[in-house]
C-alpha cells in the first residue's frame, strides 16, 4: 500500500473502509496524512506539499495514486509510525501536527482507563476520524478491543438508531450533542445501553447538559486536550460549567503565574503546563491556555492565552460569557473576543460579542444586554453585542476563532483586478443588443455589426475577445434539435437536477440585474462606506432602490422556471389544500397559485419587494375575475396557516428570518417551506453574493447548515431538503416537532 516513510494522504468519509486504510498505511510503514474529504483537491495538494510530497489514497475505492504527487516542499523526513494531522489550531493559523502512533495509543489507553472501556463496549463515533479528538477515541476502541461504529456528524438519524440498538459510549463535540438533543427531544427507549457521552473540542454549558440529559437520560462528561498532546483531563457528567475535571492517567500539570512561579491549587488563573509520562518528547510543555485548578472542582479553562481577555487585573473567560448569552432563549450561538481600544484614561480592552439569534439579525440587542447584566459581573458584560447570520465552524462542529489574514498570492490579486474587464465586456454586449440578437440564432461578426449599426472593425475585436473569454462560443456546423423540455410535474427528475431552467432568457435577466448593481449598489464606494460606517447606516436603506432596479430584480428572481419550482415546493410540502401564508421579497408566486386565493395571505418584505401586483407575463395565478387580479391581503395578528412559505426572504430582517415567529404561525400539523436561491446549495450562487447581502440585502441564515440548526433549535423537525435547477435553489420542508404531520405526496 505504501513504501516505508512515504506520506499517504487519506481522502474519504469516515467508516470501516477509512479505518482499514488508516491501519493498512501504518502497517506497511507509511505515514498517513489525514485530510478532510470535503476540502477541494487544491487544499489536499497544499497539505501534501507541506508534508514533503507523497501520494493520495481514496479510501472510498481503495485507489492509490499511481505516481508520487508533485511537491515543491521539502522531502518527507517522517519516520514510520507517524501520523500527520492538518489543523487550523486554536489561533486559526493552519499547521501540520505530527503525532506518533505510540502517543495516539497512549492517549487511547488514557481514555480506556478513565472510561472503564472493555471489549464488551460499543463505541459510536459521529465525528470525522481525521479530527484529533475522534482519532484518540478510535485508538481507545482499538486498545480495548471494543466494537467501533463511525458516522459523519450529519448522519443524525443513523446515530440515534445506533444508540437505540445498543451503543454504550458516545464521544461527541458540542455542536453534534446539541443537534442530537434537538432531534430526539424525548427520553430514550427503555433499555438504552448508553452509559457514557463525552464532549471534547468545546465547552459544555448547563443548557446543553440539561437538553442532552432530557433526550438520552444521561448527562455529558467533558474532555480537555489538544491536537498536539491528545486528551489530558476528563470530568464526570454534571461537572460545573467551565470545568473539565482532573488529569488522566500519566498526566501531571502545573499552573504558572505571571511571575513565572507555580501557583497554588486555589483556582487562581495562570498558564497551564503539562507533563505526559509516555510522551515521545518528555518534559514540561505549555498548552497555551489560561486555567485555574481547584482540588475538588477540577480544572477551569478560561481560554487561550490569545483569547482569554484581561481587563485590568482580572481575567475574563470568553467561554463563560458565551455560555450566558447562549442561555437566552433566542440565542443559538455566540462568540466573544477582546478588542483593544483607547479612552481618555489610556488603553482599554473591550468585550465584543457576536450572536446568532433565532430572531435573525433583527434580534433585540437591548434585551440581550439586560440578560448579560443580570447574570455576569460588570467587568464580564460585553460592551457590544452584534447579531450575525452565522459563526464559522469546522466540519467537526468546533467554533473557529477569528482568523489572522494576509494578502493573497500576487498573481491572484492581479487576476482579480483585471477581471472587471471581462464583466465590463459582457455588460457592453448586453447593452449593444448582441446577446439578445444571438438569442434568436447564431450570426457572424459582419452580420452582427450590420444588424446593430456597429463599427465593423471594433465589433470584430470585441467579439474575438468575448470568445476567448468564454462569453461567446462557436456555433456547431450542423443545426441541432432544441433540447426537450422537462415536465416540472416529474418530481423524481427535478430532484435529480433536471429542474426546468430559463436558459438564455433567464441568464439575460440576471445579467441585466448585475449590470445595474455594478453601477449602483455593489461598488467600491458602497463597500468602503459600509466598512467604515457599518451596515446599520448603509445608503441603500436610506435611499432605497429606484423603480428600474426593482423591475430588473423581480424579472431575474421570479422567472417562469421559478413558478414551476413553486409547484414542486407545494408537492414536496404535501400540502395541496389548506390556508397558506407567503412571506416574500417577490410577487407572491405561491400565494397567487396555491388553492383558493381568498384563503391565502401575502406578506412582502424588503425594499426590493414588488410594490404592485405582478404583470401578466410573470406566471400562472388564481383569484382573477373580470376586473383583473385580486390582491392577496396580508395576515392578521394571530392567524394560523397550514403552510407558511418563506420565498427568498429568510435572509432579510423581519418575519421571514424570525424562526420563532414562523413557528407561531403554523397550525397543528402545518408545514414550513423555505424556497431560497441564496443558500449554499451545490451549484448555487458564488460567495460573492455576500457582497449583495452587505450592500442591499440581509445576512440572516446564510447557509443551509446554519438554517437547519436554527430550525431545530426553534422547535422544527426538518423533513426534506432538496436542490433543484441551475443555479441551484434550496427547498427545505419542516414541521413543528411533536405535532402530527400529513404524509408527503410521492417519493424523493
Amino acid at each position: 500500500m505504501a513504501v516505508t516513510g512515504e506520506v499517504v494522504a487519506l481522502v474519504g468519509e469516515g467508516g470501516t473502509a477509512w479505518a482499514d486504510a488508516y491501519r493498512g498505511v501504518l502497517e506497511t510503514g507509511g505515514v498517513p496524512l489525514l485530510v478532510d474529504p470535503a476540502a477541494p483537491a487544491a487544499e489536499h495538494a497544499r497539505w501534501l506539499d507541506r508534508a514533503g510530497g507523497g501520494r493520495f489514497l481514496d479510501t472510498r475505492d481503495g485507489v492509490l495514486s499511481a505516481a508520487p504527487a508533485a511537491s515543491g516542499g521539502p522531502p518527507s523526513a517522517y519516520r514510520p509510525g507517524t501520523v500527520l494531522l492538518p489543523s487550523s489550531g486554536t489561533t486559526g493559523t493552519p499547521k501540520l501536527v505530527v503525532r506518533s502512533v505510540d502517543s495516539l495509543r497512549a492517549e487511547g489507553r488514557r481514555h480506556a482507563i478513565w472510561a472503564g472501556l472493555t471489549d464488551a463496549d460499543r463505541v459510536l463515533l459521529p465525528l470525522p476520524p481525521w479530527h484529533a479528538y475522534a482519532l484518540g477515541w478510535l485508538h481507545a476502541a482499538l486498545e480495548a478491543g471494543a466494537a467501533l461504529r463511525i458516522h459523519p456528524p450529519t448522519a443524525l438519524g443513523a446515530v440515534v438508531r445506533d444508540i437505540e440498538e445498543g451503543a454504550t459510549v458516545l464521544p461527541v463535540v458540542p455542536a453534534v450533542a446539541r443537534l442530537l438533543s434537538a432531534r430526539v427531544r424525548r427520553a430514550p427507549r427503555t433499555g438504552s445501553a448508553l452509559r457514557l457521552a463525552m464532549v471534547g473540542a468545546g465547552a459544555v454549558d448547563e443548557a446543553l447538559d440539561e437538553a442532552f440529559r432530557a433526550a438520552f437520560g444521561i448527562g455529558l462528561a467533558r474532555d480537555y486536550g489538544s491536537s498536539e498532546t491528545g486528551s489530558l483531563f476528563s470530568a464526570e457528567a454534571g461537572a460545573p460549567p467551565g470545568r473539565v475535571g482532573h488529569p488522566l492517567d500519566g498526566v501531571d500539570f502545573r499552573i504558572v503565574g505571571d511571575d513565572g512561579a507555580t501557583a497554588a491549587h486555589d483556582d487562581e488563573p495562570g498558564e497551564l503546563h503539562v507533563h505526559i509520562a509516555d510522551a515521545p518528547d518528555p518534559g514540561w510543555r505549555s498548552t497555551g491556555d489560561v486555567a485555574g485548578y481547584h482540588p475538588e472542582l477540577g480544572l477551569r479553562i478560561l481560554g487561550r492565552q490569545g483569547r482569554a481577555v484581561r481587563r485590568g487585573d482580572r481575567w475574563v473567560a470568553p467561554e463563560e460569557v458565551e455560555s450566558v448569552l447562549r442561555s437566552h432563549e433566542d440565542v443559538l450561538e455566540s462568540r466573544v473576543t477582546g478588542v483593544p481600544g483607547h479612552t481618555a484614561g489610556g488603553p482599554v480592552t473591550r468585550l465584543h460579542a457576536e450572536v446568532v439569534s433565532l430572531r435573525g439579525t433583527g434580534a433585540d440587542v437591548a434585551d440581550l444586554h439586560r440578560h448579560a447584566r443580570d447574570r455576569l459581573a460588570p467587568y464580564k458584560v460585553p460592551d457590544r453585542i452584534r447579531p450575525v447570520g452565522e459563526l464559522p465552524r469546522g466540519r467537526s462542529g468546533k467554533l473557529l476563532p477569528a482568523r489572522r489574514l494576509m494578502p493573497g498570492d500576487e498573481a491572484d490579486l492581479i487576476a482579480c483586478a483585471q477581471g472587471h474587464k471581462r464583466s465590463e465586456l459582457l455588460f457592453a454586449l448586453l447593452r449593444l443588443g448582441v446577446l439578445d440578437l444571438l438569442r434568436h440564432g447564431p450570426a457572424d461578426s459582419a452580420h452582427i455589426a450590420a444588424e446593430l449599426g456597429l463599427d465593423a472593425e471594433v465589433c470584430e475585436q470585441l467579439l474575438q475577445v468575448a470568445e476567448s473569454a468564454g462569453l461567446l462560443r462557436a456555433a456547431p456546423s450542423e443545426p441541432q434539435d432544441p433540447p426537450k423540455a422537462q415536465d416540472p410535474s416529474e418530481i423524481q427528475e427535478v430532484v435529480r437536477g433536471a429542474a426546468p431552467a430559463d436558459g438564455l432568457d433567464g441568464a439575460l435577466a440576471i445579467l441585466a440585474l448585475e449590470e445595474r448593481l455594478s453601477r449602483s449598489w455593489v461598488t467600491r464606494e458602497q463597500l468602503t462606506g459600509i466598512a467604515r460606517s457599518g451596515s446599520a447606516a448603509r445608503d441603500f436603506d436610506a435611499e432605497g432602490p429606484d423603480d428600474a432596479l426593482r423591475e430588473v430584480y423581480q424579472r431575474a428572481m421570479h422567472t417562469p422556471a421559478a413558478y414551476s419550482r413553486s409547484r414542486i415546493g407545494i408537492r414536496l410540502s404535501g400540502t395541496r389544500a389548506g390556508r397558506l401564508l407567503e412571506i416574500t421579497c417577490g410577487p407572491g408566486r405561491y400565494a397567487y397559485t396555491h388553492g383558493p386565493a381568498g384563503e391565502n395571505r401575502l406578506l412582502r418584505v424588503g425594499t426590493l419587494a414588488e410594490q404592485a401586483t405582478h404583470g401578466a407575463d410573470s406566471g400562472p395565478r388564481t383569484g382573477e375575475g373580470e376586473g383583473g387580479q385580486r390582491e392577496v391581503p396580508p395576515p392578521d395578528d394571530g392567524e394560523l396557516f397550514d403552510l407558511v412559505v418563506v420565498c427568498n426572504a429568510v435572509h432579510l430582517p423581519g418575519p421571514g428570518s424570525d424562526l420563532r415567529a414562523l413557528a407561531a404561525r403554523l397550525a397543528p400539523g402545518g408545514r414550513l417551506l423555505v424556497d431560497d436561491v441564496f443558500l449554499d446549495a451545490p451549484g448555487s450562487l458564488p460567495q460573492e453574493i455576500r457582497l449583495d447581502w452587505l450592500t442591499h440585502g440581509g445576512s440572516s441564515w446564510p447557509t443551509e447548515a446554519t438554517l437547519t440548526t436554527g430550525l431545530a433549535a426553534a422547535g422544527f423537525a426538518v423533513h426534506r431538503t432538496v436542490h433543484v435547477g441551475r443555479p441551484a435553489v434550496t427547498l427545505v420542508v419542516a414541521g413543528l416537532a411533536g405535532h402530527p404531520n400529513p404524509p408527503f405526496e410521492g417519493t424523493v
